[in-house]
């Protein structure tokens, strides 16, 4: 039997087939550093996309509120009646403007100038500040209903004591979030149930998890006497020595079993070679160790999208969450500005409705673009 580079997994010889447990563990591990790596790789992705984000187009949309602040401010006069007889027209205008203030409410949290709430009002059949208390409402019974089907007693005094619409919503997700957590973990729970273990299976499994920690323990003890520098005379081995000290000692701390296994597989290869040191009884507890990395690895990747964190840089393209494209996302921001620039300076400059409708008409029906 050997070991493949570079996951030094072990492999069959003619002479030595693997048994089932090595198998096991041989296509295990090589999922495990699949997924890992699989992860990291979305996580880059979705970390560059945040990063240009931040950089490229938060900027952008700030710039391009202010503008849509200064054009329904420019365009507000002309919802009266002396301008435009026609009730289609104001409506489109009406219309317009409940667009444009629905963005800067979104990208600020909620509408913080008091003349854009004043506008609000007029286009709306409700005034600004009757729609957060409604909205405010509508949230805290959606969270009051979650509550209760998780079987839990609401606490919204976090909530009373928000200072804006902005603060109350952030605090609204973070109580959503941990209901979530909270419903996954009894789910978790109520699985484990179903699984119908008897004392016995309770007492087995915490048999093997014993012996799973004293395996790590084993493990870290057995490659710290091989393994430290301190008994190594030659200066270049030494040097790497202390990097795989510094490597085995942090894996440790962490009960990452993956990383022991490996360290303890190349220090098989590389020093004795003795595969039997792997016994059918380690093997077992280990590929049930490397089994959980491999559903939580699994997990975690399926959910990386859905991530609070990368929700400014994630959309939804038929059910399915697809990042941005930034440099594409930013080129129409850059548009969107230069079209609102230009309709509030023909709307300041305008002497006729004409001109005014000259104004609007290229931002009719204008495309949504993300925000924070």
């Amino acid at each position: 039997m050997k070991f493949d580079q570079p996951g030094l997994v072990p492999t069959p010889t003619p002479d030595r087939p693997l048994t089932k447990a090595q198998e096991t563990f041989r296509i295990l591990l090589a999922k495990v550093e699949s997924l890992r790596e699989a992860n990291d790789a979305e996580e880059k992705k979705l970390d560059t996309a945040l990063n240009f984000y931040a950089a490229e187009i938060v900027p952008r949309i700030a710039t391009q509120t202010a503008l849509q602040k200064e054009f329904v401010r420019a365009l507000a006069p002309y919802l009266e009646k002396k301008f435009f007889r026609h009730r289609q027209e104001r409506l489109d205008i009406k219309e317009l403007v409940q667009e444009f203030l629905s963005e800067i409410a979104k990208t600020e949290k909620g509408l913080i100038d008091a003349d854009l709430r004043e506008i609000y009002g007029i286009v709306h059949t409700v005034g600004y500040d009757e729609y957060e208390r409604q909205t405010i409402a509508t949230v805290k019974e959606s969270l009051a209903k979650m509550f209760a089907e998780a079987g839990l007693i609401a606490d919204f005094s976090e909530l009373d004591r928000a200072a804006s619409e902005a603060e109350f919503m952030a605090r609204a997700e973070e109580l959503i979030a941990r209901v979530r957590k909270i419903k996954e973990a009894e789910l978790e729970a109520a699985n484990c149930g179903q699984a119908g273990h008897h004392v016995s299976d309770d007492e087995q499994i915490r048999a093997a998890e014993e012996f799973r920690k004293r395996s790590i323990a084993n493990i870290y003890k057995q490659l710290a006497r091989v393994l430290h520098p301190d008994l190594e005379r030659d200066s270049e081995r030494q040097k790497q020595k202390v990097e795989l000290m510094q490597e085995l000692t942090v894996a440790f701390h962490q009960n990452d079993l993956h990383t022991l296994l490996r360290l303890q597989m190349e220090w098989i290869e590389n020093e004795s070679g003795d595969i039997e040191h792997l016994t059918e009884e380690k093997l077992g507890v280990y590929n049930e160790v490397l089994s959980g990395q491999v559903d939580g690895l699994e997990k975690r990747l399926r959910d990386l999208p859905f991530h609070a964190r990368y929700r400014p840089v994630v959309v939804w393209n038929l059910r399915l969450p697809e990042i941005i494209d930034g440099p594409e996302t930013a080129g129409e921001v850059d548009d969107r500005i230069v079209a609102i620039e230009q309709a509030v300076r023909l709307i300041t400059a305008a002497n006729t409705t004409d001109d005014v409708r000259a104004a609007i008409g290229p931002l009719r029906r204008a495309p949504q673009y993300p925000h924070l």
